[in-house]
């Protein structure tokens, strides 16, 4: 169950887990359930605001962790690169490594 703090007078909803701590499918789901959220206009102007701050952190999440997934990629393809034989990391359609 989300934790609610008093900030400013302002309640607001704490997800109880740290950005790291959620998968990015998690971050994108909850993500996209915000926008819905906004997108009805029904909110009160305070929740409307909490919830609007709740996506622009879900959104930082999945932005570092697509950055992350990409180095990581990254990495593995050198790796592969540098390792592979040089007819093998030439690849089937004659495509040159980075």
């Amino acid at each position: 169950m989300p934790d609610r703090r008093s900030k400013g007078g302002l309640q607001v909803e704490e997800q109880g887990t740290r950005p790291e701590e959620i998968s990015f499918e998690e971050a994108l789901t909850r993500l996209e359930a915000v926008v819905q959220e906004l997108e009805k206009g029904e909110l009160s102007l305070e929740k409307a605001l909490a919830t609007f701050q709740e996506g622009i952190k879900l959104l930082q999440t999945c932005i570092e962790k697509l950055n992350n997934f990409e180095e990581q990629i990254e990495v593995l393809l050198t790796e592969y690169y540098s390792s592979a034989p040089s007819w093998l990391s030439n690849g089937e359609a004659g495509e040159q490594p980075r």
